[in-house]
């Protein structure tokens, strides 16, 4: 258990456009544990009546029986609001993929507080330590023991923390999380700034409107829903916007997205010339419903956590099949994915 602390140097390893920065990393909340020790139902009720993703609040409840890693990231998933049925078919069977898709949609929906339930039962805390630290979210542990045991008791030794053991304690922390405040004359950055920070604005040559019309609540819902990958609900995304085929599409850049997500830029076809296929025409520039910005800085996030850089491309290794299984899970037969 001790081991843990290596999340202490976990900024240090992250492409540092996607982690937070040096003066927030500063600012971060200490680890709570909720102590509950007659395993109290009480306890339970109020970190699940917590959970409000769309106000910032997230309770995972870990799946009872195994202390795997990947299971623990399909439970946070799920918390996200995410169905994991897609997970095999959207990629994200390895691991580390899902861990990315985990901090990627944290980021875009600013999370800022993750309750996790039964992380006495063995959860990995490597991984819940790490995301503490480069997402910047409050975490709160619910320890159901009469006691922490020597080994969280040495590691919370490491920590800024605090402990409480009483249900109305309880019932605020999961309520209302400490938020440190920077020192005075000291800013701190949006994540989206720091996210998307450095990122060249798209080429604004050409023009172009939203093809599909405005998204409805209800399709956003169900994109947010099935979308699990990233990438593959930001192509969705793209795709009711621009309305071309997926060839087109695996040529957009991460640069060619907005650092807010306002408009995305469309490269031009390739063509068939004598000599060879080249490039016609002139980038498209489309403004971004607010409702369908998410996903694509999603996208965004998600490729840079794997580590490519502005000029590397938005929608790497897009399958033509699997977004095809995604729009028709979606219900939006409409869309023609093509190649």
């Amino acid at each position: 258990m001790a081991s843990t602390a290596r999340y202490l140097a976990v900024d240090l390893l992250l492409d540092p456009a996607t982690v937070l920065a040096a003066s927030q990393r500063r600012v971060l909340p200490p680890v709570t544990v909720v102590l509950d020790r007659g395993d109290d139902a009480r306890f339970t009720a109020a970190a699940l009546a917590a959970h409000r993703p769309r106000a910032g609040t997230v309770t995972v409840h870990p799946t009872v029986g195994t202390a795997r890693t990947a299971v623990l990231l399909h439970d946070h998933l799920t918390a996200l609001g995410r169905s994991v049925a897609g997970l095999r078919a959207q990629g994200l069977t390895r691991e580390v993929q899902a861990e990315h898709a985990v901090r990627a949609w944290m980021w875009t929906e600013a999370v800022r507080h993750v309750i996790v339930l039964r992380s006495h039962l063995r959860v990995d805390l490597n991984y819940l330590l790490d995301l503490h630290t480069s997402t910047g979210a409050a975490l709160t542990l619910v320890w159901h023991t009469p006691a922490l045991g020597d080994d969280l008791q040495l590691l919370l030794n490491s920590l800024d923390h605090r402990v409480v053991d009483t249900l109305d304690a309880a019932r605020e922390v999961f309520r209302h999380p400490l938020e440190r405040r920077p020192s005075p004359g000291r800013g701190v950055p949006s994540r989206t700034c720091c996210a998307m920070g450095g990122v060249p604005a798209p080429p604004q040559s050409g023009g172009g409107a939203p093809l599909a019309g405005p998204p409805s609540g209800a399709m956003v819902d169900t994109i947010r829903r099935h979308g699990v990958h990233p990438v593959y609900a930001g192509a969705l995304a793209a795709q009711w916007i621009t309305g071309t085929e997926v060839s087109r599409l695996r040529g957009i850049r991460l640069q060619d997205l907005a650092h807010d997500g306002a408009t995305l830029s469309l490269p031009p076809a390739l063509r068939d010339v004598p000599g060879g296929i080249r490039s016609g025409g002139a980038y498209e520039t489309f403004p971004v419903p607010g409702r369908l910005r998410a996903p694509l800085l999603a996208a965004g996030h998600h490729r840079r956590l794997e580590g490519a850089g502005p000029q590397e491309r938005l929608f790497m290794a897009l399958r033509a099949d699997a977004l095809s299984a995604l729009a028709r899970r979606c219900a939006l037969h409409t869309l023609a994915v093509g190649r």
